[in-house]
């Protein structure tokens, strides 16, 4: 994969995301990592430049790669083979990619280093949100997508659910969930009133 980001944003304290445009799928692609208490995490992880990249991970020792679901993979594999750490995905999504042989499992509203895993059925297969409390974070993958400032957060198109319906269905559930950052897969993180704009795209 040639295409990468230059750079990564700190979008709060121990919050990090990076993004390019992927002419190859033809979207905005968008990874994050969280710095905790044991080292750092990275969610969804894609390309980022050499010197960005050796930046973050001077911050603590890479401890685990999580995907949100089985279109995700990008760089994983490439990175569990330099840092020795392991791929952890939902039991669905592995399903998904078999030929990754994820090394963690990690069940619904089960914990990783204090981040919990939260299923978004509907969405596309295995789809798995995670949430980090002390940072009040939630990152999602293709279940929501933020398409800029004419539509701003959108429901993933039908036709790339499995359900629609019940996909919007999960997301009310996050509604119960303290945060504050909703971090998209795909378009900018959302930094201002998370939880109310996502509560207004479901009441839409």
């Amino acid at each position: 994969m040639s295409a990468h980001a230059e750079e990564y944003q700190t979008l709060a304290e121990g919050v990090f995301h990076w993004s390019f445009y992927n002419p190859a799928v033809k979207c905005e692609m968008g990874s994050t990592a969280l710095l905790v208490p044991n080292g750092l995490v990275v969610i969804d992880p894609s390309p980022l430049a050499e010197a960005a990249w050796n930046e973050l991970m001077a911050m603590g020792p890479l401890r685990a790669i999580l995907l949100t679901n089985g279109n995700h993979v990008r760089i994983a594999a490439e990175l569990r083979t330099k840092y020795h750490v392991p791929i952890v995905v939902a039991p669905d999504t592995r399903r998904d990619i078999d030929e990754l042989k994820a090394d963690v499992l990690l069940m619904p509203n089960e914990l990783l280093y204090g981040i919990a895993a939260i299923s978004i059925p509907g969405a596309t297969p295995g789809e798995t949100a995670f949430y980090y409390p002390p940072y009040g974070v939630l990152i999602v993958g293709d279940a929501v997508i933020n398409t800029g400032v004419e539509k701003g957060l959108e429901f993933l198109p039908d036709k790339y659910c499995t359900d629609a319906k019940q996909n919007r269905e999960s997301l009310k559930a996050l509604l119960g969930l303290g945060f504050d950052i909703l971090i998209p897969a795909h378009g900018a993180p959302i930094t201002n009133q998370a939880k109310e704009k996502l509560r207004a795209l479901l009441k839409s």
